[in-house]
């Protein structure tokens, strides 16, 4: 895969991840284009049709779409925190394996056990 594709793959990614995030942040419309342009992979012809609009407003929806939620994210963070959060997890995983304590899982079968940590 070239660098290119692998941008495009990251780009596609991060727009799912702040759907589902921000997705009720979105207008009813903005939400059904996204979905069936990001998730369901219809052209504009077929969103179009779909949504009983030209094929520059299905555009214009996803456009204002991915600028909202790019918007909110810049505002907010949320993904960006759980990206954080998710990472610091895995590193606690990882330090919690190497001691062999709790068999390498968050959560073992004693509650207090849990609260040392």
């Amino acid at each position: 895969m070239d660098v290119h594709a692998d941008d495009v793959l990251a780009q596609r990614i991060r727009l799912n991840q702040l759907y589902d995030v921000y997705a009720p942040l979105l207008t009813d419309k903005q939400r059904e284009a996204f979905e069936l342009h990001e998730c369901s992979d219809l052209s504009l012809a077929e969103m179009s049709e779909r949504l009983g609009v030209t094929r520059q407003a299905a555009h214009d929806l996803v456009l204002r779409a991915r600028e909202r939620l790019e918007d909110v994210e810049r505002t907010l963070g949320l993904l960006a925190r759980i990206s954080r959060l998710e990472a610091r997890v895995a590193e606690l995983e990882v330090r919690l394996g190497d001691t062999g304590e709790y068999g390498g899982e968050i959560g073992g079968e004693d509650p207090e056990e849990c609260s040392t940590l």
